[in-house]
Protein backbone atom coordinates (compact mmCIF):
# COMPACT_ATOMS: atom_id res chain seq x y z
CA UNK A 1 0.00 0.00 0.00
CA UNK A 2 1.41 3.38 -1.06
CA UNK A 3 2.32 5.74 1.68
CA UNK A 4 0.67 9.13 1.57
CA UNK A 5 2.08 12.29 3.01
CA UNK A 6 -0.06 15.05 4.32
CA UNK A 7 0.73 18.39 2.72
CA UNK A 8 0.74 21.41 4.93
CA UNK A 9 -2.07 23.87 4.08
CA UNK A 10 -0.95 27.02 2.25
CA UNK A 11 0.09 29.83 4.52
CA UNK A 12 -2.62 32.36 5.11
CA UNK A 13 -1.78 35.94 4.13
CA UNK A 14 -0.69 38.09 7.02
CA UNK A 15 -3.29 40.83 7.05
CA UNK A 16 -1.15 42.85 9.43
CA UNK A 17 1.30 43.42 6.55
CA UNK A 18 -1.53 44.57 4.28
CA UNK A 19 -2.88 46.90 6.94
CA UNK A 20 0.58 48.35 7.57
CA UNK A 21 1.14 48.91 3.84
CA UNK A 22 -2.23 50.63 3.54
CA UNK A 23 -1.46 52.89 6.48
CA UNK A 24 1.94 53.81 4.99
CA UNK A 25 0.30 54.66 1.66
CA UNK A 26 -2.36 56.75 3.37
CA UNK A 27 0.21 58.69 5.40
CA UNK A 28 2.39 59.25 2.34
CA UNK A 29 -0.63 60.56 0.45
CA UNK A 30 -1.54 62.76 3.42
CA UNK A 31 1.93 64.30 3.40
CA UNK A 32 1.84 64.83 -0.36
CA UNK A 33 -1.57 66.50 -0.16
CA UNK A 34 -0.29 68.72 2.66
CA UNK A 35 2.75 69.64 0.55
CA UNK A 36 0.50 70.67 -2.32
CA UNK A 37 -1.77 72.72 -0.05
CA UNK A 38 1.22 74.47 1.50
CA UNK A 39 2.48 75.52 -1.92
CA UNK A 40 -1.00 76.84 -2.68
CA UNK A 41 -1.29 78.79 0.59
CA UNK A 42 2.19 80.07 1.53
CA UNK A 43 2.92 82.91 -0.88
CA UNK A 44 5.10 85.34 1.07
CA UNK A 45 8.12 83.01 1.41
CA UNK A 46 9.51 79.63 0.41
CA UNK A 47 7.64 76.79 2.19
CA UNK A 48 9.58 74.61 4.66
CA UNK A 49 9.07 71.19 6.23
CA UNK A 50 7.50 72.73 9.34
CA UNK A 51 4.71 74.13 7.15
CA UNK A 52 4.01 70.68 5.73
CA UNK A 53 3.92 68.81 9.05
CA UNK A 54 1.72 71.50 10.56
CA UNK A 55 -0.68 71.27 7.63
CA UNK A 56 -0.72 67.46 7.80
CA UNK A 57 -1.05 67.41 11.58
CA UNK A 58 1.93 65.09 12.09
CA UNK A 59 5.39 65.29 13.63
CA UNK A 60 8.65 65.98 11.82
CA UNK A 61 9.65 62.43 12.66
CA UNK A 62 6.65 61.10 10.72
CA UNK A 63 7.65 63.24 7.74
CA UNK A 64 11.20 61.84 7.83
CA UNK A 65 9.87 58.28 7.85
CA UNK A 66 8.67 58.95 4.29
CA UNK A 67 10.94 61.67 2.88
CA UNK A 68 14.46 62.82 3.68
CA UNK A 69 13.80 66.42 2.61
CA UNK A 70 11.15 68.76 1.27
CA UNK A 71 12.83 68.52 -2.13
CA UNK A 72 12.29 64.76 -2.14
CA UNK A 73 8.62 65.26 -1.23
CA UNK A 74 8.26 67.77 -4.06
CA UNK A 75 9.86 65.35 -6.51
CA UNK A 76 7.60 62.53 -5.33
CA UNK A 77 4.56 64.78 -5.66
CA UNK A 78 5.58 65.80 -9.15
CA UNK A 79 5.98 62.15 -10.18
CA UNK A 80 2.66 61.27 -8.53
CA UNK A 81 0.96 64.07 -10.46
CA UNK A 82 2.53 62.88 -13.69
CA UNK A 83 1.29 59.33 -13.04
CA UNK A 84 -2.15 60.68 -12.18
CA UNK A 85 -2.31 62.66 -15.42
CA UNK A 86 -1.31 59.53 -17.32
CA UNK A 87 -3.90 57.29 -15.65
CA UNK A 88 -6.83 59.69 -15.50
CA UNK A 89 -6.40 62.02 -18.44
CA UNK A 90 -4.19 60.75 -21.22
CA UNK A 91 -6.14 57.55 -22.01
CA UNK A 92 -9.19 59.55 -23.12
CA UNK A 93 -6.94 62.00 -24.95
CA UNK A 94 -4.98 59.27 -26.74
CA UNK A 95 -8.17 57.98 -28.40
CA UNK A 96 -8.16 61.07 -30.62
CA UNK A 97 -6.46 60.95 -34.01
CA UNK A 98 -6.88 64.37 -35.66
CA UNK A 99 -4.18 66.87 -34.63
CA UNK A 100 -6.66 69.72 -34.11
CA UNK A 101 -8.74 67.49 -31.82
CA UNK A 102 -5.71 66.27 -29.88
CA UNK A 103 -4.25 69.74 -29.38
CA UNK A 104 -7.50 71.48 -28.44
CA UNK A 105 -8.40 68.70 -26.00
CA UNK A 106 -4.89 68.42 -24.54
CA UNK A 107 -4.61 72.19 -24.11
CA UNK A 108 -7.98 72.33 -22.38
CA UNK A 109 -7.20 69.31 -20.18
CA UNK A 110 -4.55 71.15 -18.20
CA UNK A 111 -6.72 74.26 -17.91
CA UNK A 112 -9.65 72.18 -16.72
CA UNK A 113 -7.42 70.42 -14.21
CA UNK A 114 -6.35 73.81 -12.85
CA UNK A 115 -9.96 74.96 -12.48
CA UNK A 116 -10.91 71.71 -10.71
CA UNK A 117 -7.82 71.59 -8.47
CA UNK A 118 -6.44 75.03 -7.47
CA UNK A 119 -3.83 73.44 -5.20
CA UNK A 120 -2.38 71.54 -8.16
CA UNK A 121 -2.42 74.73 -10.25
CA UNK A 122 -0.46 76.60 -7.61
CA UNK A 123 1.97 73.72 -7.18
CA UNK A 124 2.88 73.41 -10.86
CA UNK A 125 3.25 77.16 -11.32
CA UNK A 126 5.22 77.82 -8.11
CA UNK A 127 7.35 74.74 -7.53
CA UNK A 128 10.68 74.16 -9.24
CA UNK A 129 9.88 70.57 -10.25
CA UNK A 130 9.69 69.90 -13.97
CA UNK A 131 8.05 66.48 -14.41
CA UNK A 132 4.62 67.86 -15.33
CA UNK A 133 6.17 70.43 -17.65
CA UNK A 134 8.16 67.73 -19.41
CA UNK A 135 5.03 65.58 -19.71
CA UNK A 136 2.97 68.29 -21.37
CA UNK A 137 5.93 69.35 -23.57
CA UNK A 138 6.30 65.82 -24.90
CA UNK A 139 2.65 65.52 -25.89
CA UNK A 140 2.37 69.07 -27.18
CA UNK A 141 5.46 68.69 -29.37
CA UNK A 142 4.07 65.50 -30.87
CA UNK A 143 0.66 67.08 -31.56
CA UNK A 144 2.10 70.22 -33.14
CA UNK A 145 4.43 68.16 -35.32
CA UNK A 146 1.48 66.04 -36.52
CA UNK A 147 -0.57 69.16 -37.18
CA UNK A 148 2.23 70.71 -39.19
CA UNK A 149 2.79 67.57 -41.26
CA UNK A 150 -0.94 67.19 -41.98
CA UNK A 151 -1.33 70.82 -43.04
CA UNK A 152 -3.80 71.58 -40.24
CA UNK A 153 -1.31 73.91 -38.50
CA UNK A 154 0.97 76.53 -40.03
CA UNK A 155 4.04 77.95 -38.27
CA UNK A 156 7.73 78.39 -39.07
CA UNK A 157 9.40 76.91 -35.96
CA UNK A 158 8.21 73.91 -33.96
CA UNK A 159 10.43 74.91 -31.03
CA UNK A 160 8.98 78.42 -30.88
CA UNK A 161 5.41 77.12 -31.26
CA UNK A 162 5.84 74.66 -28.37
CA UNK A 163 7.42 77.29 -26.10
CA UNK A 164 4.72 79.83 -26.97
CA UNK A 165 1.89 77.40 -26.23
CA UNK A 166 3.51 76.16 -23.03
CA UNK A 167 3.74 79.76 -21.87
CA UNK A 168 0.06 80.33 -22.65
CA UNK A 169 -0.84 77.09 -20.88
CA UNK A 170 1.15 78.02 -17.76
CA UNK A 171 -0.45 81.46 -17.59
CA UNK A 172 -3.89 79.94 -18.01
CA UNK A 173 -3.23 77.36 -15.30
CA UNK A 174 -2.18 80.13 -12.90
CA UNK A 175 -5.24 82.29 -13.63
CA UNK A 176 -7.73 79.43 -13.39
CA UNK A 177 -6.11 78.25 -10.16
CA UNK A 178 -6.62 81.69 -8.64
CA UNK A 179 -10.15 81.88 -10.04
CA UNK A 180 -11.74 83.63 -13.01
CA UNK A 181 -15.28 84.91 -13.42
CA UNK A 182 -16.37 82.35 -16.04
CA UNK A 183 -13.97 79.38 -16.25
CA UNK A 184 -15.60 77.70 -19.24
CA UNK A 185 -15.64 80.95 -21.25
CA UNK A 186 -11.99 81.51 -20.27
CA UNK A 187 -11.06 78.03 -21.49
CA UNK A 188 -13.08 78.51 -24.70
CA UNK A 189 -11.22 81.69 -25.54
CA UNK A 190 -7.87 80.14 -24.58
CA UNK A 191 -8.39 77.20 -26.95
CA UNK A 192 -9.65 79.55 -29.68
CA UNK A 193 -6.64 81.87 -29.43
CA UNK A 194 -4.20 78.94 -29.23
CA UNK A 195 -5.55 77.40 -32.44
CA UNK A 196 -5.48 80.78 -34.20
CA UNK A 197 -1.89 81.24 -33.05
CA UNK A 198 -1.02 77.92 -34.69
CA UNK A 199 -2.51 79.03 -38.00
CA UNK A 200 -5.44 76.69 -37.50
CA UNK A 201 -8.34 79.12 -38.01
CA UNK A 202 -10.17 76.52 -40.11
CA UNK A 203 -10.70 74.38 -36.99
CA UNK A 204 -10.85 77.16 -34.39
CA UNK A 205 -14.52 77.05 -33.44
CA UNK A 206 -14.71 73.30 -33.96
CA UNK A 207 -11.80 72.85 -31.57
CA UNK A 208 -13.48 75.01 -28.92
CA UNK A 209 -16.78 73.12 -29.17
CA UNK A 210 -15.18 69.68 -29.45
CA UNK A 211 -12.84 70.10 -26.47
CA UNK A 212 -15.63 71.47 -24.28
CA UNK A 213 -18.06 68.65 -25.08
CA UNK A 214 -15.44 65.90 -25.03
CA UNK A 215 -14.28 66.82 -21.52
CA UNK A 216 -17.68 67.77 -20.10
CA UNK A 217 -17.92 64.72 -17.83
CA UNK A 218 -14.28 64.57 -16.76
CA UNK A 219 -13.62 64.71 -13.01
CA UNK A 220 -10.32 64.78 -11.15
CA UNK A 221 -9.51 62.12 -8.53
CA UNK A 222 -7.66 62.62 -5.24
CA UNK A 223 -4.23 61.60 -4.05
CA UNK A 224 -5.60 59.75 -1.03
CA UNK A 225 -8.13 57.73 -3.03
CA UNK A 226 -5.48 56.79 -5.56
CA UNK A 227 -2.99 55.79 -2.87
CA UNK A 228 -5.56 53.52 -1.24
CA UNK A 229 -6.39 52.03 -4.62
CA UNK A 230 -2.70 51.30 -5.20
CA UNK A 231 -2.47 49.20 -2.03
CA UNK A 232 -5.51 47.17 -3.10
CA UNK A 233 -3.95 46.10 -6.41
CA UNK A 234 -2.63 42.52 -6.65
Amino acid sequence: MARTTDKAPPARPDHRIEVAARKRAQMRARLLEATMRVFAQVRDRAPVIEDVVREAGVSRGTFYLHFVSLEEALHALSLFQSDQMTREILPIYDLLKEPWQRFSTGFRLFLKRAEADPAWASFVTRSSTTTNKLLVRDYMTRDLQLGLESGQFSFASLEVAVDFMLGASSAGIASLGLGVEDPEAYMDESVRMALLGLGCSRYGERGVKFSREYLAEWRIGTLAAMAIDETARP
